[in-house]
Parts: C-alpha cells; sequence; structure tokens
C-alpha cells in the first residue's frame, strides 16, 4: 500500500497508459525495463517483444535508426534526437538520466512524441524545414518550421496551433482559396506563407502580399492591374505591371481584405470570378492562373450584416476557413517563442543572455493584446536594452512594470487628475488588478481562481 502523496507502481502504469506519448525505460546498459503501450504504434512492435531487449538489438535489427539513451549516458544530462523506425515514424526521443544515491546512473526514461503527421503533410516536392525541436529548460518544446525570407514558425507540441499549421500544410496541395482569420499579430501572415511554401505555385511563381488597408481608391485598379505606358498623368513611361500580374502563377495574399471600400469590393470579385484582367490603357485582356488567400482581424459575417462587405465576395473568399487562436488562448506557445525570439536576437547580436524562470511565468501570465508580434518586441527590448546576463523581471520596461516591481505600475494613478469619475477610476482599478493577479499567477485558471471567477469570464475581461 502506498502512502498518501505517493503513485502506486500500477498508478504508474495506469498513468503512462493514457498518454499519447511513448515511453520506455532502460537501465544504464540500455537493457529495456519497461514501456507503455504507445510504443506499439512508434515501433511496430508489440509491448512483450520490447521487455529484455536490448536498445543495441534495436538499432541492430535497423527497428530504430537513431537513439537518444546512449547519448544522454555519456553526456550524463538529457538528450533530445529525432528517430526512425521501421513502422515509418518520425519520433522526437528525449533519454533523461536518473541517478542513484552514488552518483551513478540507474535508469534512462525516454518520452518519445510522434511527430510524422507534420512530416506527412509536406509536399514532396517542397522545400520546407522542419526542425522539430526547441530545448526550453532542458526539455521538448515544440518545433520550428523554416518557411524561408526571414519567416519562422514556432510553436509547441500541445499547442491549438499545431493542428491549424498540419491543415495549412495540406491546403499546399490543393489550390482551394482560404480565408485567414485572427487578432492583429497572431501571424496570419506567416500562415499564408507557409500553405504558399509547400504548394507547387511556390515553384511557379511568387507570393504576392498586397496590404489592402494602403491601397487609396485612386490608385486601386493602377496597383492592382497595372497599366499600359502613357495611360494616364503621371503614368510610368514603362508602364507598370500590376499585384494580380505579379501573382501569375503564384499565390495572391491579401491582407486587410475587409478594408476595401464596396466599390474596390466589386472590381477583385469580377477578377476572381472571371480569372482574367485587363491594364488601365490596354483592349487586351490577359488570363490569370493565381491562387487567392485573404486575411482579416476583422468579423466578415458581421460586416456583410451591416452591408459593409460584399455577401458575394465573402463566400467567393471563405471557402476553406482557418481561424488563428490569440496568443492568450495558446499560453503553451508563449515559453517556446519567448526562447526562440531570444536565441534569434542572441545570434544575431552575439549576446550571452538568458530570460530567468520568473520572467517566462510572467510571460505566460500576461495578457498579450499585441500576441506574438508584442512578445517578439518585448524579448527583444529585454536582450538588447539590458546588461545583465540573466533578465529577470526587474527588468520589464513600461507598461509592464515600474522599478522592478511587475505590480508597481499596474495600479492607476489615483490622484491624477485624468478621467475624475466614479465609473472611470472603477473601471481603470479594475483592469490594473486584473493585471497584477495575471502577473502574480502562473496560469488563467490560477488568476481566475485567486479573482474568484470563471476563466470564460477572465477571457472576457481581458479582451
Amino acid at each position: 500500500m502506498s502512502r498518501q502523496g505517493e503513485i502506486s507502481l500500477k498508478g504508474f502504469h495506469e498513468i503512462l497508459t493514457k498518454t499519447k506519448d511513448a515511453f520506455l525505460i532502460s537501465d544504464s546498459k540500455g537493457k529495456i525495463l519497461y514501456v507503455n503501450s504507445e510504443i506499439e504504434n512508434v515501433t511496430g512492435l508489440k509491448v512483450e517483444l520490447h521487455l529484455g531487449k536490448n536498445i543495441q538489438q534495436l538499432l541492430k535489427e535497423k527497428l530504430i535508426n537513431n537513439s537518444a539513451t546512449f547519448e544522454a549516458v555519456s553526456q550524463r544530462k538529457p538528450v533530445t534526437r529525432e528517430v526512425g523506425t521501421a513502422a515509418g515514424k518520425r519520433v522526437l526521443s528525449t533519454a533523461s538520466p536518473v541517478f542513484n544515491t552514488a552518483g551513478r546512473i540507474n535508469r534512462v526514461v525516454c518520452n518519445i512524441k510522434d511527430i510524422t503527421s507534420l512530416y506527412e503533410a509536406l509536399n514532396p516536392q517542397s522545400d520546407l524545414q522542419i526542425e522539430p525541436y526547441l530545448i526550453v529548460n532542458g526539455t521538448v518544446a515544440g518545433e520550428v518550421i523554416k518557411i524561408g525570407e526571414g519567416c519562422d514558425l514556432a510553436f509547441a507540441h500541445n499547442s491549438p496551433l499545431r493542428q491549424l499549421v498540419e491543415m495549412a500544410l495540406q491546403l499546399g496541395l490543393v489550390d482551394s482559396t482560404v480565408l485567414i482569420t485572427g487578432e492583429t499579430g497572431v501571424g496570419k501572415d506567416l500562415i499564408a506563407r507557409l500553405i504558399h511554401r509547400n504548394s507547387k505555385r511556390s515553384k511557379t511563381g511568387a507570393f504576392v502580399k498586397v496590404n489592402c488597408a494602403s491601397l487609396s481608391e485612386s490608385l486601386f485598379e493602377a496597383e492592382l492591374f497595372g497599366y499600359m505606358p502613357g495611360s494616364f498623368t503621371g503614368a510610368l513611361a514603362s508602364g507598370k505591371v500590376g499585384y494580380l500580374e505579379k501573382a501569375d502563377g503564384g499565390t495572391l495574399f491579401l491582407d486587410e481584405i475587409a478594408e476595401l471600400t464596396l466599390h474596390q469590393q466589386a472590381r477583385l470579385l469580377s477578377v476572381l470570378q472571371d480569372r482574367k484582367i485587363t491594364r488601365i490603357g490596354s483592349t487586351d485582356s490577359r488570363p490569370l492562373d493565381l491562387r487567392v488567400i485573404a486575411a482579416t482581424n476583422h468579423n466578415l459575417e458581421n460586416l456583410v450584416a451591416e452591408g459593409r462587405f460584399r455577401k458575394d465576395l465573402y463566400y467567393r473568399l471563405n471557402v476553406i476557413p482557418l481561424k488563428i487562436p490569440p496568443l492568450r488562448e495558446r499560453v503553451e506557445d508563449v515559453p517556446v517563442l519567448a526562447a526562440y525570439f531570444a536565441s534569434k536576437i542572441k545570434k544575431e547580436y552575439n549576446l550571452d543572455k538568458q530570460l530567468s524562470g520568473d520572467l517566462l511565468r510572467f510571460f505566460c501570465s500576461f495578457s498579450w493584446p499585441g500576441n506574438v508580434r508584442e512578445l517578439a518586441n518585448l524579448v527583444e527590448n529585454l536582450l538588447i536594452t539590458n546588461n545583465l546576463k540573466l533578465i529577470n523581471l526587474s527588468s520589464l520596461p513600461e507598461p509592464y512594470c515600474c522599478q522592478g516591481s511587475p505590480s508597481s505600475s499596474l495600479f492607476p494613478d489615483l490622484n491624477s487628475s485624468h478621467g475624475t469619475s466614479l465609473k472611470e477610476k472603477t473601471r481603470e482599478f479594475e483592469k490594473a488588478f486584473i493585471r497584477n493577479v495575471l502577473a502574480q499567477s502562473a496560469t488563467q485558471e490560477e488568476a481566475a481562481k485567486k479573482l474568484g471567477i470563471s476563466r470564460s469570464s477572465l477571457l472576457r475581461k481581458i479582451r
């Protein structure tokens, strides 16, 4: 009978049978002492065929092509390696040595994560690179996909974003129109680029991004369709190729699509229907072969109901909807992203600095109204402006904290003459109090419990 607070061997086994990860425990010589049932999906062998075998035998019989166990023994620390198996799986194996009281390695515990689905979604002709793990405090945290042109997509293994990334990769294999929605700064541009880079169009054409918010009414058609030499006053003598023509054979990414006027929407719709363009000043129409991806941080259904967005264009764009969750709803990604941005800045400027555990916990509790973009900017600020090797809470700039105390700047100045009404001050204080509790809590669930409200209520207040 186990004592209270301890887990019996039977209970330990039951826990490991519930997890989606495979677990393997060996001695220091590589003899397999325990595996859970998930190992069968990884290697294709029954549980009983593993027990008593040595990992060296698995390597010799080519059931696996690599092992983290022996490296963990030789280095006396956790080691992560990508492993291919005879069952056609690609996995991440993290081997952690367990020491006895004499300081010798007694056991090695391997946590094995199946990452096959990401690779299966890749186009065989794609040159996308997946770095299958990112180390945060010595543990496997997630993946980084190298999209190119300085664009990388980092996310945690258990992130809600992972499933969306797999969907985006699969969409690269087809030509369907995609509508990406999500708050500002969540990474809609990265998902659009990921779809293009995993498609055949990355070989036949360009990824052309159009910021619809920057297209003026007067120059809309000239920018989109292009024009012939001398078409109008101020036109270039050589004429100009429009965005649509530049995207021929490739992908047209219409960012901030909701910012187009109704007139602009009508002109765009005609092109999407006919797949032909005519440059200004020309009578010849040209066929277009392009894929359209649109993005917005607005609710287009609401805009349609308000008469501010054409219903026919909405249905033309909303063939495959992808909604990217905000960073506050995927807390698992925060330490991965913070570590990734920090490593990128450290490499670029040759810095020897680290983010403290307390700082990472604060990051996980923060609401990030600016999403991934805000986190990236804050990490860069902290690494560039601080001389400390270990950057902690005291390094946080305004408005995140004041003079080393993350809570001191969170509360408003009650003596300020700005916003003197009771309603304004109450609202200001409530916002400050919630931010303070979030800063002192490891998770949003913990913060909601401290505040005496539900997590859904907290999320509404954060928004």
